[in-house]
C-alpha cells in the first residue's frame, strides 16, 4: 500500500518538479545568450546553466512535492480509493506515513543540494564571471566593434571563425602621442603562456609615425607576437558570498573585516539551509489535510483543496520572508526554527482526522466510510 500510494505521488511530482524547473531554468540561461553568440562553445554553455539548477531545485522540488502530494491524494479520494482503504481498517495516520518516507527523501536530497551542489555552482559560476570580465579576450573576441583594451588602446575584429581563429584583425596602440602605433593582420590569435597573454598575428604590418620626425615606418611580418600581459586586469583574493560557502565555511568564517561586517548573513545562510528542507514534512501534510479533512462526499470538494493549495503557498512565501529579513534582524532566528515545526505539527494534527496527539490513534470505522459514501 504504502508503495502503491508513493507511485501515486512521484508522477506529479517529478512533472511538476520538470515543469516549473525548466521555466525558470531557461529565464535564467538568457543571461549567457550573449556569451554565446560571441563565441562562446554550446558544451560550455550548457555546463553553465546546468550549474544553475540547484538553485532553481531548492524551491521547485518543494512546490513540487506540495502540489503533487494535493493532486495524488486527491486522485485517490476522487476515485473512492481512500475509502477502501479506509474501509480495510487503515487509519488516516497510516495512510499519511508513505508520502512521509517520500518527504523524508525530498528533505535529505535537499540537504544536498543546499550544502554541497547549490554552493559549488555559484563558486563556479562566480569564478567565470570574474574571468569573463577581467580577461582581455571575452573582450576582444567580440567581432565587428571596436574594443578598448585599455586608454589609447583599440582593437577591431572583423570576424572569428568556427575554429577560432581570428580574420582581420587591427590594433591601434596611441598611448605614446607622439608615436602611435597601429598593427594590422589578415588573421591570428589569443594565446596564454606561462608569462602571461600573447595577441599572435600573421601576414601583416606595423605601423609607427613618429610625430616629430613626421616620419612614417612600415614594417611586415610573417609572424608576430604582441605581449598583452599589460592590459589584463589583475584580480585580487575575493571575499566569499554567504551562499558560495560550505558548510565549514559557515561555522568557522575566517578573520577579516567584510566577515566581520557580514557575519549576521553569514549566520542567517546557515541557518537557512539547515530551515529550508524542513518544510517539506509541513508542505506533505497540508496536502493531506486539505483532502483527508471531514467525511467522505462525492460532492465538490473545491473549497478544502484551493484552502490547502493557497495555505501551502503562503507557507513558502512566508519562510521566504523570514529568510530575506534573517540577515537584518538576528532576532527572528528563533522563528526561523519554529515556524516550520508548529506547521508540520497543527498540519499533521488535521491530516490524521485528529489523532496526532492521541496516545492510542483510533482507526477508521469501516460502516461509517461506507455509510458516508452514499452520501
Amino acid at each position: 500500500m504504502n508503495r502503491y500510494i508513493i507511485r501515486q505521488m512521484l508522477a506529479p511530482l517529478i512533472f511538476i518538479t520538470f515543469a516549473l524547473t525548466g521555466v525558470i531554468w531557461l529565464s535564467q540561461s538568457l543571461k549567457f545568450v550573449e556569451k554565446l553568440i560571441n563565441g562562446l562553445p554550446i558544451s560550455t554553455f550548457l555546463y553553465l546553466t546546468v550549474l544553475l539548477l540547484p538553485g532553481i531545485l531548492k524551491y521547485t522540488l518543494l512546490l513540487s512535492l506540495f502540489f503533487g502530494t494535493l493532486f495524488a491524494f486527491n486522485k485517490l479520494y476522487s476515485e473512492s480509493e481512500l475509502v477502501v482503504m479506509w474501509a480495510a481498517g487503515l487509519s488516516k495516520w497510516a495512510l499519511a506515513k508513505p508520502a512521509m518516507y517520500l518527504g523524508f527523501s525530498v528533505m535529505l536530497f535537499l540537504y544536498i543540494i543546499s550544502f554541497v551542489l547549490s554552493p559549488y555552482g555559484i563558486r563556479v559560476l562566480d569564478e567565470l564571471r570574474v574571468e569573463w570580465r577581467e580577461s582581455l579576450a571575452s573582450v576582444v573576441l567580440r567581432e565587428g566593434v571596436f574594443n578598448t583594451l585599455a586608454r589609447g588602446v583599440t582593437v577591431y575584429i572583423r570576424e572569428k571563425s568556427s575554429t577560432g581563429e581570428l580574420l582581420g584583425i587591427l590594433v591601434h596602440d596611441e598611448r605614446d602621442p607622439t608615436k602611435p602605433v597601429t598593427y594590422m593582420a589578415e588573421q591570428g590569435a589569443f594565446v596564454k603562456t606561462e608569462s602571461g597573454p600573447r595577441f599572435v598575428m600573421k601576414k601583416g604590418n606595423l605601423q609607427e609615425v613618429k610625430k616629430d620626425l613626421a616620419k612614417l615606418s612600415i614594417l611586415y611580418f610573417d609572424d608576430y607576437t604582441l605581449d598583452i600581459s599589460q592590459f589584463e586586469k589583475k584580480g585580487g583574493v575575493r571575499w566569499l558570498e554567504p551562499n558560495a560557502r560550505y558548510l565549514n565555511e559557515l561555522l568557522w568564517p575566517e578573520d577579516s573585516v567584510d566577515t566581520r561586517r557580514n557575519l549576521n548573513k553569514i549566520k542567517a545562510e546557515l541557518h537557512q539551509r539547515i530551515v529550508l528542507p524542513l518544510y517539506a514534512i509541513s508542505l506533505i501534510f497540508i496536502g493531506i489535510a486539505g483532502v483527508n479533512t471531514g467525511e467522505f462526499t462525492r460532492r465538490s470538494r473545491v473549497k478544502p483543496i484551493l484552502t490547502a493549495a493557497v495555505s501551502g503557498v503562503l507557507l513558502i512565501v512566508l519562510a521566504m520572508v523570514l529568510f530575506s529579513l534573517a540577515g537584518s534582524a538576528p532576532w527572528l532566528t528563533p522563528i526561523l526554527y519554529v515556524t516550520p515545526i508548529v506547521a508540520a505539527a497543527i498540519t499533521a494534527h488535521l491530516a490524521s482526522g485528529g489523532n496526532f496527539f492521541r496516545s492510542k490513534p483510533a482507526t477508521s470505522n469501516s460502516a461509517t466510510m461506507l455509510s458516508g459514501s452514499a452520501d
